[in-house]
């Protein structure tokens, strides 16, 4: 298998085969609090790239760098990861409050939130640590795997929430019983959505 497949594999896997939001159920907080309108879901989407591949990036060489070495990677990988994230998203609100204020406050809380994303920590944790199991499989990625890996998360995380902002806009305007409007039709239709990736499934081997 050459590079090149081998990296566009590890982008689908990770985008549409196992998405953190809708296969795996990671990062659902901002899943529904952020998608309620699509020009809202696509500034997130784009912070959660920036934040995911850059702190996939800086905690990669961090960990082989500095904690491998000391032989402390057992004990401070979670905090040193949570500070590089901390530190690209107080990057990311400094920029959208000058660039765009009114994106920056259509965000509101979950800006901030993507501190303690469990997705971006995930992303994190699965390309930097070497031997971090899911379902079966050992990860030990390289610098470049785990970049295009994170990218991937980041990106199937972007598509699921900017297509489920554009059906919750829809909704507004369709005429559903009372009861159901709000919070429950957005539940039944993201149920609905998970369901759709599922038959991702099994592709190409993943």
């Amino acid at each position: 298998m050459s590079t090149l497949t081998h990296l566009g594999l590890l982008i689908i896997g990770a985008a549409l085969v196992n998405n953190i939001l809708l296969v795996r159920f990671i990062g659902l907080c901002p899943f529904f609090g952020v998608s309620r309108k699509v020009e809202t879901s696509i500034g997130m989407s784009f912070a959660v790239i920036f934040v995911m591949s850059m702190a996939t990036s800086v905690s990669w060489i961090i960990y082989r760098a500095f904690l491998v070495p000391f032989g402390v990677e057992a004990f401070l990988y979670i905090i040193t990861f949570i500070l590089v994230i901390a530190g690209l998203v107080q990057l990311v609100e400094l920029v959208l409050r000058k660039v765009s204020p009114a994106l920056f406050k259509a965000m509101g809380i979950y800006l901030p939130l993507i501190t303690t994303n469990c997705a971006v920590l995930a992303a994190a944790t699965e390309s930097v640590k070497p031997g971090f199991f899911k379902m079966g499989m050992a990860y030990n990625f390289t610098f470049i795997e785990a970049v295009v890996y994170s990218i991937g998360i980041a990106l199937g995380f972007g598509f699921v929430i900017v297509s489920f902002a554009s059906i919750r806009e829809r909704l507004e305007t369709a005429p559903i019983p009372e009861s159901f409007k709000g919070a429950p039709i957005a539940f039944i239709t993201a149920a609905l959505f998970s369901l759709g990736f599922v038959g991702f499934t099994g592709l190409f081997g993943l």
